[in-house]
């Protein structure tokens, strides 16, 4: 929340939603990537040890994506979110396989950008 005040706070209306938080990775959280990376594939429909799967935020994402649609069609809204929840995205509006999406992530390309664009139709 910290990054989205110091972008958009006096500027838009900042509305937090749970379903962007960052995937759980159970006993995983706060490791460092990596340990949780070489681990990715193995939790696409599994889930992380006391924790959820990337089908598990896929889901979520897919829910807020339907809110977006029923309450925000035709304008642009800003995401603010997490690695899972980013590569949902791409799972879901860019028609990424999971496996696609772990190798095209930025993160491993070092093809940072202040931002991605996503078309929701």
């Amino acid at each position: 929340m910290h990054s989205v005040k110091l972008t958009f706070e006096g500027k838009v209306k900042i509305i937090p939603d749970a379903r962007l938080r960052e995937c759980n990775y159970g006993r995983y959280n706060a490791q460092p990537s990596e340990i949780v990376e070489p681990l990715q594939e193995q939790y696409v429909t599994n889930r992380f040890p006391d924790g959820e799967s990337y089908e598990d935020v896929k889901k979520r994402i897919s829910d807020f994506l339907d809110f977006l649609k029923k309450n925000y069609n035709g304008k642009l809204v800003a995401i603010v979110a997490h690695k899972a929840p980013q590569l949902a995205l791409d799972v879901l509006l860019k028609n990424k396989t999971w496996e696609q999406a772990f190798t095209d992530d930025w993160r491993k390309t070092r093809a940072w950008q202040p931002g991605w664009e996503y078309v929701l139709e």
